[in-house]
């Protein structure tokens, strides 16, 4: 059995922007409201949570983060994976110190595991480059890989390639590539589980639905879902909607949860998951 933690948006520097953007401007926090609302940010029939009014600085989101970094000390899960949105401008270079500053408080025995997310690779938070993407590779390290624990087999994609494939050359297909290559290999074979996980859900109640910037784009989203469903991946493990948000693809299970930073409904928090040949368990928990 592993059992590891999930976390999702920790993007330092998000409330500072969202109020400096919005200041002394209700109705533009409001039209704010109505696009989260509008590109499924935020569930049927809730309301978003307020915009955070007159932040200067980080210090909500470093101390929630340091929190749960705390807790992970104290519970020592196999290790933390972070699913994307680590900071809310990589252009700023303050935010990328403060990410870095607060891993540095997690016990080195513990394994810390990151993919990059829309505002790590993407300068215009939309549309990732392959200057971007070359410094998130710099500065954090692999934007896609696999590892191996306790016969359960973990791949960490980069769903920017994804969604940017027409703007960074052959990057898709290098990543299409090892995605294939990873799922069968003696690894793959070997393992009892496959669990794969990636910033943006691959889509959130319909699989064919195209028009919410909560999800994947469709362009390569059924080709791979069909690719991990097919290869035996079980659960799929997402951020991006600063909510949690569950969904089923055939025999895989799809996971979002909601943000260490800001959450836009609901609550910040983290997820505990436990995987064992025979079970998938995972429970979400509020700071």
């Amino acid at each position: 059995m592993v059992e590891f933690m999930q976390l999702a948006d920790t993007q330092l520097g998000m409330q500072r922007h969202l109020s400096s953007q919005t200041k002394n401007n209700p109705a533009l926090r409001k039209q704010r409201q109505q696009k989260w609302i509008d590109n499924g940010f935020v569930p049927a029939g809730e309301m978003p949570n307020d915009i955070p009014e007159n932040v200067t600085d980080m210090q909500e989101e470093t101390n929630n983060f340091s929190r749960v970094i705390d807790i992970a000390n104290n519970i020592k899960p196999a290790f933390v994976m972070i699913c994307g949105d680590l900071v809310n401008n990589l252009e700023q270079r303050d935010q990328k110190d403060a990410f870095l500053s607060v891993t540095e408080r997690l016990d080195q025995g513990i394994p810390l595991k990151v993919v990059p997310g829309n505002h790590d690779v993407c300068p215009d938070f939309y549309n990732a480059s392959p200057d971007a993407l070359s410094e998130y590779r710099t500065v954090f390290g692999h934007d896609y890989y696999s590892f191996l624990a306790d016969e359960t087999l973990f791949i960490g994609l980069n769903s920017e390639i994804f969604d940017s494939s027409d703007l960074l050359g052959n990057e898709y297909a290098i990543q299409m590539e090892f995605i294939r290559d990873t799922l069968i290999s003696k690894e793959a074979t070997d393992a009892q589980t496959i669990c794969a996980f990636m910033h943006k859900p691959l889509f959130l109640e319909d699989p064919l639905n195209d028009g919410l910037h909560g999800q994947l784009k469709p362009a390569h989203r059924i080709e791979l879902l069909e690719l991990l469903e097919k290869s035996g991946v079980e659960l799929m493990l997402a951020g991006h909607l600063h909510h949690n948000r569950e969904a089923t693809y055939k025999n895989m299970q799809l996971v979002a949860s909601g943000a260490v930073g800001y959450p836009i409904s609901g609550s910040c928090g983290y997820r505990l998951v436990s995987i064992s040949p025979e079970t998938i368990a995972h429970e979400y928990y509020s700071l």
